[in-house]
């Protein structure tokens, strides 16, 4: 029994030997390397992209910020503003963002002076309708403020889609002053003028506010006969004949007639400043006579012609060019953009924009040929002058 137990036993111990030698299949083999598990790649997200700034908020006729998106659709106000002696000074003109100043008959001029991004309570003195308004008007979508006009401007308002109110429409948003004689004692009262519009199912604002196109433009290349710090617009006599100075310290060119500083009625101090000079040329064509009044014209502001923008105490010369649709826009001769200065801009209708006269450097223009021509024209200007203004009873 021994033994036999001491066989099995051997035999149990040789068959594990095999197992471990590898009797039964060959060759042993090692167990194989495991790869090491690979490290992942961690890809950074790409960042977010910054958000485009929101442009600013500009009004369309200064460009300068208005904070409120509602006030750059708010549609402008359009008021005819004389500027005979008699009527001087104008009230509340030094808040209009656009001036224009055209001749309308005798030498006379007047103002379309367009009100959006400033407009006050009382503006005058307040006058009559002239053609070159049919086209201006437009270009702003304007409600305009006048006092009446002839027949032929009558009939050329009816064929057009502007928005008005005259005296005879405008009920208490237009008065009467005592301490100007009539006709240049007519003022308009904008707090009336509004609420008067809505009765006249004038819409207040607008979703396609008209917009002057702003900014910097590249004067590198301009030289010092570039420069302009005086401008001399000659109109028809000195009565009527402006003279804008450059003041460096404000950035703005300062209005001046008859030699003197040209001030706003609000205060009787504040000077008019412009921080854009813009001489136009635009043809005057004489109108059919009207009985019993001075000759006026036809000024068409549609199309293009040239143009001399002055800015920053530098005058650049251009084109103008607008479809009726628009204000206008400018071009240098290689059609580059002229960009006007955020603020206020005065346009200045001569009758030849080629007799405006620069200087660029002294103070004060004294050119004795425009003396000499503003004193033998003035006689002749203030009787045609007289005239006209006495036989203008359409206001």
């Amino acid at each position: 029994m021994m033994r036999k137990r001491t066989l099995k036993t051997s035999l149990a111990f040789a068959l594990a030997a095999m197992l471990a030698v590898g009797v039964f299949g060959g060759c042993s083999q090692a167990e194989p390397e495991q790869e090491p598990e690979a490290t992942p790649i961690v890809v950074a997200p790409e960042p977010e992209p910054e958000p485009e700034p929101e442009p600013p908020i500009l009004f369309p006729l200064t460009g300068i910020e208005a904070g409120d998106e509602n006030l750059m659709h708010l549609r402008p106000l359009a008021v005819k503003i004389e500027n005979t002696p008699e009527s001087r000074p104008a009230l509340g003109i030094t808040h209009a963002d656009v001036v224009y100043e055209t001749i309308t008959e005798g030498g006379i001029t007047r103002f379309n002076a367009i009100f959006q991004s400033d407009v006050p309570e009382k503006i005058g003195s307040v006058r009559s309708a002239r053609n070159s308004d049919v086209t201006i008007v437009p270009e702003y979508d304007a409600i305009f403020v006048f006092s009446g006009t002839n027949d032929q401007v009558w009939a050329a308002l009816g064929k057009t889609t502007i928005t008005f109110m005259e005296e005879g429409s405008a009920k208490k948003a237009l008065y009467r002053v005592s301490h100007k004689a009539a006709p240049h004692n007519l003022y308009t009262d904008t707090e009336l003028v509004f609420p008067r519009a809505v009765e006249m199912n004038y819409p207040l604002d607008t979703n396609y506010p008209k917009f002057l196109l702003f900014g910097d433009n590249d004067t590198a290349a301009l030289g010092d006969e570039n420069d302009a710090i005086e401008i001399y617009v000659p109109y028809s006599g000195s009565m009527f004949n402006v003279t804008w100075k450059y003041d460096a310290a404000s950035g703005t060119y300062l209005r001046f007639i008859q030699d003197k500083a040209q001030c706003d009625e609000e205060d009787g101090t504040k000077q008019i400043a412009a921080d854009n000079v813009v001489a136009l040329s635009v043809p005057y064509v004489s109108a059919p006579p009207v009985p019993n009044k001075g000759q006026t014209y036809n000024l068409d502001f549609t199309g293009t012609g040239s143009a001399i923008v002055f800015r920053d105490g530098i005058r650049i010369d251009g084109t103008w060019r607008t479809d009726g649709t628009h204000p206008p826009i400018f071009e240098d001769a290689a059609g580059n953009p002229i960009l006007l200065k955020p603020g206020k801009t005065w346009f200045q209708i001569p009758n030849d924009i080629g007799k405006i006269a620069v200087t660029t450097g002294h103070p004060a223009i004294d050119d004795p040929e425009i003396a000499a021509a503003d004193a033998s024209s003035d006689a002749a200007a203030e009787e045609a002058y007289r005239a006209a203004d006495a036989a203008d009873v359409s206001d």
